[in-house]
């Protein structure tokens, strides 16, 4: 059965949605760490935000490889995807990680930030609308495009590359862009797939 159509969503608790909640219990060490705010905090956040990240590919494949795939898993990564990425930007920019690209980046970072940070709200409202609205009709959840999947990691490398104070800053300020760039697409993309999730 696709799991776009399932009939119910069912809470289920199996391994790919175990791995998705230390996702989300990383954030909660993550946001932590950066609002205390000591350089080796700070690097500390930057490691476990990879290791959080990377979360993301493991329960995925291992829904698929034990036949756990679920509407409920997959609409809870998405949840748990933007829960990771949005307060630990927002704590990132306290935090003044991103002060390094201040003369490469026009409205830095709020050039790249606050188009990533509506993206996930928007996931997030689609995701409620959705779940609202299908107590009284059951429809299909449009599932995320080629491009929207490479989004969140346009967004996340950034991040991370300015949490650990890697790289040199043009290239941060490069991927900044693309990663404004890579939104706009996804947008567009998702208002062609599923603007129905909000229009119906």
């Amino acid at each position: 059965m696709n799991i776009a159509t399932e009939p119910h969503i069912k809470i289920k608790f199996n391994v790919p949605n175990f791995i998705t909640t230390i996702r989300i219990i990383m954030t909660a060490v993550i946001v932590t760490l950066l609002a205390l705010g000591s350089e080796t905090q700070i690097l500390a956040a930057g490691i476990l935000l990879i290791i959080a990240a990377l979360t993301d590919f493991l329960d995925g494949n291992l829904a698929r490889r034990m036949k756990q795939a679920s509407r409920f898993g997959s609409l809870y990564d998405m949840i748990a995807d933007q829960i990771l990425f949005m307060p630990t930007l927002i704590l990132a920019i306290i935090a003044g990680c991103f002060d390094r690209t201040a003369g490469f980046v026009w409205w830095n970072p709020y050039l790249y930030a606050i188009p990533a940070l509506i993206g996930g709200v928007l996931v997030i409202a689609g995701i409620v609308i959705y779940l609202i609205k299908r107590r009284k009709k059951d429809f299909e959840f449009p599932t995320p495009t080629k491009i929207a999947k490479l989004n969140y990691w346009f967004w996340l490398t950034p991040l991370c590359m300015a949490i650990l104070n890697i790289g040199p800053d043009l290239l941060l300020a490069i991927l900044m862009y693309m990663a404004l760039a890579s939104t706009i697409l996804t947008f567009y993309s998702y208002l062609k797939k599923g603007s129905y999730v909000f229009t119906d």
